[in-house]
């Protein structure tokens, strides 16, 4: 996942420790200065991605990471300087982290990182952090009720009741998926029924006019999503606050007969470019997400192998 381009390569983690996330201060008188940062560094010559991490985190906070999970690529422009971001997720390491550039450090509640000052180009990782690796869309053609699904699933999931009419049978999916810690998101014909903790997902088909409404009936919305094919839904949807993507599809599937696969290599392109947290759909199984990753996605989704 080497990236050759005219940006500058910056290498960045999320660094939990249990529900805490470690930060640092960026130097007033630096680019960005006077804010928030999620630690990290510019690659050396020659080097990737999570060498780049390993060493500058050894070098900035002391600290030795173990396996460092990929979450997406920012490519940035701040006028004068174009940066691309590499984002990944760090859940174990050694030593204690501090400050060794005499940068402040501070580890900060999941839920309070948006209280913090970030440069712009860090808040779609703001917007990442907790998002779940596997997104499994209920069935519209499954007879048993959504509430019983949802409490069957394994792994903390990103629920999608697609074709779950506003009703009883929705709200009780809704409230079993959160109760038992998944996240859930609604498509607008779905938004009666939405709760605190509901994310928004807008489908191709929807007006712009439409999606901006619906954005300020409901309150703090997370995470909202998409789906897109090409560049040109992209473009059509970047402007919505999208905090991931679903692009499909990448195998075949017979949920979309006819329609051509985009390949992992299409998948990746796309990826590469949305700047968020992308999710493969279309042909995918669970055992995939480590393929996913190394095609510059986050997660994987799907119905029928996810059940």
């Amino acid at each position: 996942m080497q990236n050759i381009g005219p940006e500058i390569q910056v290498a960045c983690a999320i660094i939990w420790c249990k529900d805490h996330i470690l930060l640092s201060y960026r130097d007033v008188d630096a680019h960005q200065g006077g804010l928030w940062e999620f630690p990290g560094g510019k690659f050396e010559p020659n080097e990737l991605p999570v060498q780049c991490l390993s060493r500058e985190l050894h070098e900035e906070l002391g600290i030795q990471i173990g396996d460092a999970y990929f979450v997406c690529q920012i490519p940035w422009s701040y006028g004068d300087k174009k940066i691309r971001l590499w984002v990944y997720e760090v859940f174990d390491f050694a030593g204690v982290a501090e400050g060794r550039e005499s940068q402040e450090i501070d580890w900060v509640h999941r839920d309070a990182l948006y209280k913090r000052p970030f440069p712009a180009a860090n808040m779609s990782i703001v917007r990442a952090v907790g998002l779940p690796r596997f997104a499994r869309f209920f069935g519209v053609d499954r007879t048993i009720a959504p509430a019983f699904w949802a409490s069957q699933l394994n792994n903390q999931s990103l629920v999608y009741f697609r074709g779950v009419p506003p009703s009883d049978r929705l709200i009780g999916g809704i409230d079993a998926a959160l109760d038992h810690g998944h996240s859930v998101i609604l498509t607008l014909d779905q938004l009666p029924c939405f709760r605190i903790g509901c994310g928004v997902h807008f489908r191709k088909s929807d007006h712009p006019d439409e999606v901006y409404k619906a954005l300020d009936r409901v309150e703090k919305p997370w995470p909202v999503t998409a789906g897109i094919r090409n560049r040109s839904d992209w473009l059509r949807q970047r402007d919505f606050g999208v905090d991931a993507f679903f692009i499909s599809p990448v195998g075949d599937t017979s949920s979309h007969p006819g329609m051509p696969a985009l390949g992992w290599s299409g998948f990746q392109l796309l990826a590469e470019e949305v700047g968020v947290p992308s999710y493969a759909l279309g042909g995918m199984q669970l055992a995939d997400l480590v393929t996913v990753t190394k095609h510059s996605g986050y997660g994987v989704a799907g119905i029928r192998q996810f059940q």
